[in-house]
């Protein structure tokens, strides 16, 4: 990340946790969840200053958000409704775009996914692209996307990451703007899922053990 790109980091520690009592879990989710690590209210808030961190970095250039589904749904909305504010004497307008990715593990691997949303990729050609994603673990996927945005003549790329979790990376990956830099734990909410289930949350939890149990063989 650019020098100027730089700003304070919103670190949530290994022992930060609250209990779900406190906060308004629906009743179908009553035993799933552990801890609420970061209630909806702070969302919020943090994805305020991140956009405003995106446009004072990238400027008003013209910038296309692609949003990568479907865990980014929840944080790519409330980011665009920021962006739009911050970018309100902007003379270029965002364009959006939403995809899904797969990615190939087998010997036959190029290093990049499948991008299944738009009709074609060089819609992006000569652009400048925000990719907007929920998560980054092991950075695999994300980094394929990026290197295959490259290779279709994006003009530049950057990321806007809900959560980073801190565990070793097994590729390393641009993490532009990120809301939260999370420890290593199980979480759900905010539109992060399992199985399908959990997007509704508004609040980013951690799942508790029964609640693991119960739906990991939910595919």
């Amino acid at each position: 990340m650019d020098e100027k790109m730089a700003s304070a980091q919103a670190v949530i520690p290994d022992d930060f946790e609250m209990p779900t009592e406190a906060f308004d879990i629906p009743r179908s989710y009553m035993g799933d969840l552990s801890a609420v690590v970061i209630p909806e209210g702070m969302i919020k808030d943090r994805v305020r200053r991140l956009a405003q961190d995106i446009h004072s970095s990238i400027g008003s250039e013209p910038l296309a958000l692609l949003c990568v589904l479907k865990g980014s749904y929840k944080f790519f909305t409330a980011l665009v409704d920021e962006l739009t504010s911050a970018r309100f004497n902007c003379p270029h307008p965002m364009t959006v775009d939403f995809i899904r990715c797969r990615s190939y593990e087998d010997t036959q691997s190029t290093g990049t996914v499948e991008i299944i949303g738009l009709s074609n990729l060089t819609e992006l050609k000569g652009k400048n692209v925000l990719v907007v994603d929920d998560i980054v673990d092991t950075g695999r996927t994300l980094s394929r996307l990026l290197h295959t945005l490259q290779e279709s003549g994006v003009k530049r790329s950057w990321t806007a990451l809900l959560v980073s979790k801190r565990v070793p990376r097994s590729i390393d990956v641009a993490e532009d703007f990120v809301a939260f830099q999370i420890p290593d734990k199980f979480i759900v909410g905010y539109g992060l899922d399992y199985n399908q289930r959990f997007r509704d949350l508004r609040h980013i939890c951690v799942m508790s053990n029964s609640g693991i149990e119960k739906y990991k063989n939910l595919e």
